[in-house]
């Protein structure tokens, strides 16, 4: 089941989030770094090839540019809570002006998310800030927090300064190879021509060229096919595959589903049924 977000800490910079229900974030390309205490439930990351969870406790370093689903999954006797210090490219310039650093070149193998030792500061930071989480948290200290934060993880994870100042945009990539494996992912053209070091006009140029066919309709027709693939092969439910294959929610995904196949989801899923 999926619930509206309900976070009770927004400023700049640092977000409070909260749900009692099972949780499937909408935006899926993540756009900055971010320092996450995970403080109650569980969160499953899925990205290309893999599907990690991680429990309550853990501190998480999670890096720009890249796509993956987030499902938030409350505890047993309580809500998922997780607070995020995040980290823009205009802090960290800033940052990287006031420590006297250059422009990094990424490491090659740079993960996407890291998990964190959690050492004495960074505990007691993220515990500062649960005081605030039943009100507003003002701005200015939210920003002196956010300073903080990148301090204190620079002094205790030195290893991650390559990643947080690293200002290159993402290089040219295979177009073909990244859209096969990144086509169930619900993001939009500008974000996915960025992330293949692209203009959005050269994107849907080198598209057409190797697909023949618009961004659009290529993602809505692989989605569906990979769709039917997991109802009729792997006996998945419709309530389960929606999402799975990029879709926000089951009534676009059965009328989608519909309109090309000519039958409902659940006629491919339950053959018996009638169609």
């Amino acid at each position: 089941m999926k619930t509206e977000p309900s976070p009770t800490l927004n400023q700049p910079g640092i977000l409070y989030s909260e749900y009692a229900n099972r949780y499937v974030d909408a935006d899926q390309c993540v756009a900055v770094h971010g320092l996450t205490y995970l403080l109650a439930g569980s969160l499953r990351v899925t990205e290309v090839g893999q599907s990690r969870v991680f429990e309550a406790g853990s501190l998480l370093f999670t890096r720009k540019n890249f796509l993956a689903k987030f499902t938030k999954q409350p505890a047993a006797d309580g809500p998922f809570r997780a607070i995020t210090v995040a980290f823009d490219t205009l802090t960290l310039l800033a940052a990287s002006q006031a420590y006297g650093k250059r422009s990094e070149p990424l490491p090659a193998s740079s993960p996407a998310i890291t998990v964190l030792n959690t050492t004495p500061p960074l505990q007691q930071l993220g515990e500062s800030l649960q005081p605030y989480f039943a009100q507003s948290l003002p701005a200015s200290l939210a920003h002196v927090k956010q300073q903080e934060a990148l301090a204190l993880l620079l002094q205790a994870h030195p290893a991650l300064q390559p990643v947080l100042f690293h200002f290159a945009p993402p290089g040219k990539i295979d177009l073909e190879t990244f859209m096969r494996q990144h086509f169930r992912f619900n993001v939009g053209l500008p974000q996915l021509a960025y992330l293949t070091g692209r203009s959005l006009a050269s994107f849907k140029r080198d598209f057409h060229r190797i697909f023949r066919t618009s961004p659009a309709r290529w993602v809505y027709q692989q989605r569906l096919a990979e769709a039917h693939y997991l109802l009729q092969q792997e006996h998945k439910r419709p309530s389960e595959v929606y999402q799975e294959v990029g879709f926000e929610s089951l009534a676009h995904f059965s009328y989608a589903f519909k309109r090309l196949f000519g039958c409902p989801p659940s006629s491919v899923y339950a053959p018996g049924l009638a169609g």
